[in-house]
């Protein structure tokens, strides 16, 4: 099989980078309780305001334990791709063989920004802020229907002042 072109890569990537937007601050804003399933099981680096988080799970608990209610509204995000052909680690171990890769088996860099209102009350004022993540391929993912596609491998939140 022939590796797939470079507008076939950008179109998946295009994709992934708009599905994962969409619904991860979806989550962060109506359904905290499903947060951790959007991180990679050993996340490389989790940083929220120069503050290291340690995984998904505590991220979770993060929003879900400490945060009050917040409004995100997303003013602007950008992806690249960053390897094309990102070495997958199977469930079982070992890596999975170049001949069997696919369009979705490669890692992303997304970068996010716009605005956060932290509460309930609409008069709270808005703060801006912008973010960029590292997306890997979920390995599980074509095995487990409604699996994601992608991981957080890392991310980086801060609030523009």
């Amino acid at each position: 099989m022939a590796p797939p072109n470079e507008d076939t890569l950008t179109k998946v990537s295009t994709e992934a980078a708009t599905e994962f937007v969409q619904t991860f601050y979806q989550a962060l804003r109506s359904n905290r309780e499903s947060i951790g399933s959007y991180y990679d099981a050993n996340p490389q680096t989790i940083i929220f305001n120069g503050n290291p988080v340690i995984d998904g799970a505590a991220v979770q608990d993060i929003f879900v334990n400490q945060m009050p209610p917040a409004n995100f509204e997303i003013q602007s995000y950008d992806c690249q791709i960053i390897n094309k052909a990102f070495p997958t680690t199977l469930p079982g171990g070992g890596l999975k063989p170049p001949a069997e890769m696919g369009v979705k088996d490669m890692s992303i860099l997304i970068l996010v920004s716009g605005a956060v209102r932290y509460g309930e009350n609409r008069e709270q004022p808005q703060r801006g802020f912008s973010e960029t993540f590292v997306l890997t391929p979920n390995p599980s993912a074509d095995r487990v229907r409604g699996r994601k596609d992608f991981l957080i491998q890392s991310q980086n939140f801060r609030l523009v002042v």
